[in-house]
C-alpha cells in the first residue's frame, strides 16, 4: 500500500475531530471534565439533559458487573461512585453502542461488553483500586472499528473482503492495506476526546501491551481479557482468529490456574446478561 495511506486516514480522523454522531452533550462533557473545579453535580446535570443518554449511563452503572450494594439513582451519584473518567467513558460507550447498533454491529458490542466484564473481573483479582476503569477500557478498546467500518464503509469493506480472502486477522489486514489499524484509530480518537492515559493506552495498545508506557497494568488486563473473550466466543469483533497472548502481559496480570478458572467461570456466567443491555 502506498505510504500516503496512513497520512490520508489520519487526516480523515483529524478532520472529524470528534465523531460527527456524538451528541453535543458528550462534546461539552469532554471540555467540562478538564476543568479543575468541576463538580459531580455539574457533570450529572449536563448528562441528564439528554434523557436517553442519561438512562444508558445509569443502566450501565447499575449493571451486575459493578455489584454496588445500593442502586445508583442519579448520574451525579454515578460520578461520585465511579469517578469522572469512568462516567465520561460510559457516556462515550453509550454513544458508540448506538452507532454499532444502527450499523448492525451487535456482535462487536457483545464482544466489547464481554471484554469489559472480563477486564473488570481481572482488575478486581489483581487488586486494582478502581477496576471500573478497565471496564470502560474494555468497552472502548475497539472504538476504532466504529470509525473504520461505520463512518467510512469504503475502508471497512476493503478490509472485510481482504480478510476473507487471506485467512488472517482483521488487524493484520488493516496493517497490510493501510499501514494503520483500528487500534491506531482508537488511539487517535482517545487523544481527540482527551481521555486519560489509563484509557488511551489500553485502546491504542490492546494488541501490543508491551508498548504501554504508563498504564501498563490496565493495558495488560484489557489485552488478556480481549484474548480470553475471543477464545470464549462471546460476540465477534470481525474475525474468528484468537490473537496471540502476550506472555509479558499475562505475567503482569498474575493469574494462577485457580484464579484463571474462577475468572473464566464468573465471566461466562455474567455473559448471560449481555443481551439485557442490547
Amino acid at each position: 500500500m502506498k505510504p500516503s495511506a496512513n497520512v490520508d486516514l489520519r487526516r480523515r480522523i483529524e478532520q472529524v475531530g470528534e465523531l460527527p454522531t456524538l451528541p453535543h452533550v458528550v462534546q461539552k462533557l469532554a471540555s467540562m471534565i478538564g476543568r479543575p473545579n468541576v463538580s459531580a453535580e455539574e457533570i450529572g446535570a449536563l448528562i441528564e439533559k439528554d434523557q436517553v443518554l442519561s438512562a444508558k449511563v445509569l443502566r450501565l452503572a447499575n449493571s451486575p458487573f459493578y455489584g454496588f450494594p445500593s442502586r445508583i439513582a442519579s448520574v451525579a451519584h454515578a460520578v461520585v461512585v465511579l469517578g469522572l473518567s469512568v462516567v465520561k467513558g460510559l457516556t462515550l460507550c453509550a454513544t458508540a453502542f448506538d452507532m454499532m447498533k444502527n450499523a448492525g454491529m451487535n456482535d462487536l458490542w457483545r464482544h466489547s461488553l464481554g471484554v469489559a466484564i472480563t477486564a473488570h473481573i481481572l482488575g478486581a483479582k489483581a487488586g486494582m483500586k478502581n477496576p471500573e476503569e478497565v471496564f470502560v477500557g474494555g468497552l472502548l478498546h475497539d472504538i476504532g472499528k466504529v470509525v473504520l467500518y461505520v463512518k467510512w464503509p469504503d475502508v471497512g469493506q476493503q478490509i472485510t473482503a481482504a480478510t476473507k480472502d487471506r485467512s488472517q486477522s482483521l488487524m493484520e489486514t488493516e496493517q497490510e492495506l493501510f499501514a494503520v489499524t483500528h487500534a491506531d484509530v482508537g488511539g487517535w480518537l482517545a487523544t481527540a476526546w482527551h481521555l486519560p492515559t489509563s484509557l488511551r493506552e489500553p485502546i491504542l495498545h490492546h494488541h501490543m501491551p508491551s508498548a504501554a508506557q504508563e498504564a501498563k497494568l490496565q493495558t495488560a488486563i484489557v489485552h488478556v481479557a480481549d484474548v480470553l473473550v475471543k477464545g470464549l466466543a462471546c460476540g465477534n469483533p470481525g474475525d474468528d482468529l484468537v490473537p496471540p497472548l502476550s506472555h509479558q502481559a499475562w505475567d503482569l496480570v498474575g493469574l494462577d490456574a485457580q484464579s484463571l478458572s474462577q475468572s473464566l467461570a464468573q465471566a461466562t456466567e455474567e455473559f448471560q446478561t449481555i443481551d439485557d443491555y442490547l
